[in-house]
């Protein structure tokens, strides 16, 4: 396994990663980004991590249990660094950049729900993580879902957030991105939407910035799978701890769709936010909170 570690602290803000040709550069302003969301005085790391034939970027701070967060289709990890060291020492953030994103590396193919499931339960073998909380986003919540279901004995608990358990459909016309449609475009119209229409700029546009670390292919793999994606019916297979978190504004994964996901699974939590559809961007103080005490919760 070969990993290659970056320590960042809120004192050195200048430290540059080491990255391979197909990752793309981590630029001053994405490092002092990073840095401003962290605590101050928390370290925390970026790893390069060896999967054989793939390589993927995490971020990680704290110490304790793993907590894995999984980003969506057009974000990546640098939504979670300030949830990463939260929790700590109880709990150990690891927020992972999905193969094509970020600082990850970009095959030719492979952006599915599926696939990055997959990848993720290699992750947590090469990090010799057996059992593990699991915390996903949009598109990470679809992959937990699948993840779950196949793989139930690696999930110690599972934090749904605006998610569904059936088709989203972010696009109408998914084909066309990247020919004749700009994927930079179509993503920054995804981001937007996704916001309330009074948002301020300033939450989204962290967002916006990392829209250059994937591709049109990318895009439109995983857009594709996820209007593909129906386990509506099986997840009362799932008797793990579970916390659904949705936004009263979210039109796509909205509250109907979240409390049907509940609905299936046993003794599922519902935690319903005034935000839209990215609640860690719009409410970061009610979203640490809700998701630390659903943590304390959790046997030891």
């Amino acid at each position: 396994m070969r990993l290659i570690t970056i320590l960042l602290t809120l004192s050195v803000l200048g430290a540059s990663g080491c990255a391979e040709s197909t990752q793309p550069a981590r630029n001053n302003r994405t490092q002092q980004a990073l840095a401003e969301s962290m605590p101050p005085g928390h370290l925390f790391q970026r790893h390069m991590i060896d999967l054989n034939r793939l390589t993927l970027s995490v971020l990680e701070a704290g110490s304790g249990d793993p907590v894995i967060f999984v980003h969506g289709v057009v974000t990546t990890s640098n939504i979670f660094p300030q949830y990463v060291s939260a929790f700590s020492p109880d709990f150990r953030g690891i927020a992972v950049d999905l193969r094509g994103y970020g600082d990850s590396e970009k095959p030719p193919s492979g952006f599915t729900i599926e696939q990055f499931s997959k990848d993720l339960i290699t992750l947590a073998d090469v990090l010799k993580i057996d059992r593990a909380v699991w915390v996903g986003v949009s598109m990470g919540g679809m992959i937990l879902q699948r993840l779950a279901l196949d793989r139930p004995e690696r999930v110690r608990a599972l934090v749904l957030v605006s998610t569904t358990d059936g088709a989203m459909i972010l696009d109408d016309d998914i084909p066309t991105i990247g020919a004749p449609r700009d994927y930079r475009e179509v993503s920054k119209n995804m981001i937007v939407e996704s916001f309330p229409p009074d948002a301020p700029a300033h939450t989204y546009r962290p967002l916006l910035e990392r829209i250059p670390t994937w591709n049109a292919t990318v895009i439109r793999e995983a857009l594709t799978s996820m209007s593909q994606f129906n386990v509506h019916g099986q997840l009362s297979r799932i008797t793990v701890p579970t916390l659904v978190m949705v936004g009263a504004k979210d039109g796509v994964a909205t509250p109907t769709i979240a409390k049907g996901i509940q609905a299936q699974i046993p003794g599922a939590q519902l935690v319903e936010f005034n935000t839209g559809h990215f609640m860690m961007a719009e409410d970061p103080d009610q979203f640490r909170t809700v998701l630390g005490n659903f943590l304390k919760g959790l046997a030891r």
